[in-house]
């Protein structure tokens, strides 16, 4: 079997195990026999589990972000209209491939500190498109960082909602209110936050 033929087997495995047992939980007995392939094959392509982790979240963290931001370089309008463009890719990106979006929720509260940054990261897309809003009066000015921040929560939660059974349907049945629920969410009033006496 061709050595890229290996490594695709062994990514593809690695993503339905993880997201399916949990990454911790996954031995690199079990790739192996998911992939088709000798346990030794495993460390011809990564050096350890950690780096196979850490290769399946950048590639496709990254790549989600490029997404991102050509969906909203080539969308017409305002920060609305982006924004409601790119919920909705994130939310198709959900129903067509769920196990690369669990896969990208569940992985990134331990993958992200140990990546390196990126201008398409989807956090620094988010934060260029509130910026430009700013800077162009669509929305009060406000902290980029974290407006992203929130934003992108108002995104992730309902998706997580999803994932663990407490909402039903299709994530794009959600991306009407989940993007005017951002875009409010950029327009509230902004509170300053308390100070120390």
């Amino acid at each position: 079997m061709p050595a890229v033929a290996t490594r695709h087997r062994l990514r593809s495995a690695a993503l339905e195990l993880f997201v399916e047992r949990g990454v911790s939980e996954t031995t690199t007995k079990d790739l192996a026999h998911k992939a088709g392939i000798a346990e030794g094959t495993i460390y011809r392509h990564f050096e350890s589990k950690d780096e196979l982790v850490r290769d399946l979240f950048e590639d496709h963290y990254f790549r989600f972000g490029a997404d991102l931001d050509r969906i909203q370089a080539e969308t017409a309008g305002g920060v609305d209209a982006k924004l409601r463009a790119m919920v909705e890719f994130m939310c198709r990106l959900y129903d067509h491939d769920p196990t690369l979006y669990r896969f990208l929720l569940l992985v990134q509260h331990t993958a992200l500190p140990n990546i390196r940054t990126a201008p398409t990261s989807p956090a620094v897309i988010f934060r260029s498109v509130i910026s430009r809003a700013v800077a162009q009066g669509e929305i009060p000015e406000q902290d980029p960082v974290l407006a992203a921040a929130m934003v992108l929560g108002t995104i992730i939660q309902p998706a997580l909602a999803l994932i663990y059974g407490s909402l039903s349907g299709t994530m794009s049945d959600f991306a009407p209110a989940v993007a005017s629920a951002c875009s409010a969410l950029l327009r509230a009033p902004r509170v300053q936050p308390a100070t120390l006496n």
